[in-house]
């Protein structure tokens, strides 16, 4: 789970992705939307890892984005 807050002071469409390469296995929540102010809520961003087998080191690239910036997160499943 991620809180991303906005540094600025306007209402932000946004969108959160995972980049190319990124394992299937991995999903988030919401995957677009506006964001709220800086004095505003964060988003809230659910990240799953929901493999059908035994996996060992599937990895992902999440890019959550705005206009304005940008946040990189990388995560490492396994069973």
């Amino acid at each position: 789970e991620l809180d991303v807050k906005n540094s600025y002071n306007t209402f932000a469409p946004y969108r959160c992705v995972f980049t190319a390469g990124s394992s299937p296995l991995f999903s988030a929540t919401p995957n677009a939307g506006t964001m709220n102010r800086r004095s505003g809520e964060p988003v809230h961003v659910i990240v799953r890892f929901s493999p059908t087998e035994l996996v060992a080191g599937a990895e992902a690239t999440l890019v959550f984005e705005t206009e304005d910036f940008q946040h990189v997160y990388r995560f490492i499943g396994s069973t």
